[in-house]
């Protein structure tokens, strides 16, 4: 289809956001049980305190999503030309815990991204319809949609697993893994380099070495696919943490004789000597 400037349209925006709130309690000694008792002093002197005495645990994230949905839609034509829809994480209990502050602001960022982008393509989907109603050709309508799940969930750390599908006017939808990793301890964002001991080249070599050895010995859906695209397609980015393995994939479209998003599994044994650990 051709790709011009956009259109103006009539639309209707709808922007919600889908969370539950839990409430937190602190949890406290059962009656009876023996506490530790904090330093005493002479009189004058300051009293010495234990810097765990007055720590409150951290509470464990509780997730729910923050939501972008919208249609848009031309005149004379009932059923939307666009829908996009995104659900992207959000922690529900994150106020007051800068770590978790900091994730769900990412995560409100990417989805701003998401809508901006949602703007641009409805001038294409307006464009591609009114195109198609001129030459008698079919119109499939243009679909853009984000969903997630939590392919890790620890005490400290946490990956997301995002699931992108877009249909920009074809028969079939492209869809693509994106994925997170995040400390929870801190907010920060990991890199595939943070999660190693040794140099990122190092890594990267293990990584790629043991995803080679899998397409050699099974292939991805039984199929070996080409050594070559496989080295030249690898992306240490790509990658997601499960409870037991490091799952590197291969979006769609990057191994031309592949279909769909390929992924292998390396298991964290294979990786002790170098893997950082965690809780």
């Amino acid at each position: 289809m051709r790709k011009k400037s956009l259109l103006p349209l009539c639309l209707c925006l709808l922007l919600t956001g889908c969370a539950t709130v839990a409430d937190y309690t602190s949890p406290t000694p059962p009656l009876g049980q023996d506490a530790t008792a904090l330093p005493t002093a002479a009189v004058g002197e300051p009293v010495p305190t234990s810097p765990d005495a007055t720590a409150t645990p951290q509470p464990q994230p509780v997730w729910g999503e923050q939501v972008y949905m919208t249609a848009y839609a031309v005149q004379g034509r009932s059923d939307p030309v666009f829908s996009p829809e995104y659900r992207l994480p959000k922690i529900t209990n994150a106020e007051g815990i800068p770590a978790y502050e900091a994730i769900n602001t990412y995560y409100a960022d990417a989805l701003d991204d998401l809508a901006v982008s949602a703007a641009e393509l409805s001038g294409f989907a307006v464009e591609d319809y009114t195109m198609a109603q001129s030459l008698g050709d079919p119109f499939f309508n243009y679909v853009d949609s984000e969903t997630f799940v939590l392919s890790l969930d620890t005490p400290t750390r946490i990956c997301v697993l995002r699931t992108h599908v877009s249909n920009l006017g074809n028969p079939h939808p492209l869809t693509y893994p994106l994925a997170d990793t995040f400390d929870l301890t801190t907010g920060a964002r990991l890199s595939f380099a943070d999660l190693f001991t040794c140099s990122a080249d190092q890594a990267r070599e293990r990584v790629l070495s043991a995803v080679l050895a899998r397409n050699a010995q099974s292939g991805y859906s039984g199929v070996v696919l080409d050594e070559a695209s496989l080295r030249q397609g690898y992306d240490p980015e790509s990658f997601y943490l499960t409870e037991d393995s490091l799952v590197v994939y291969y979006p769609q479209g990057t191994l031309a004789t592949a279909l769909g998003s390929p992924t292998f599994a390396v298991a964290y044994t294979e990786l002790e000597d170098i893997f950082t650990p965690w809780q």
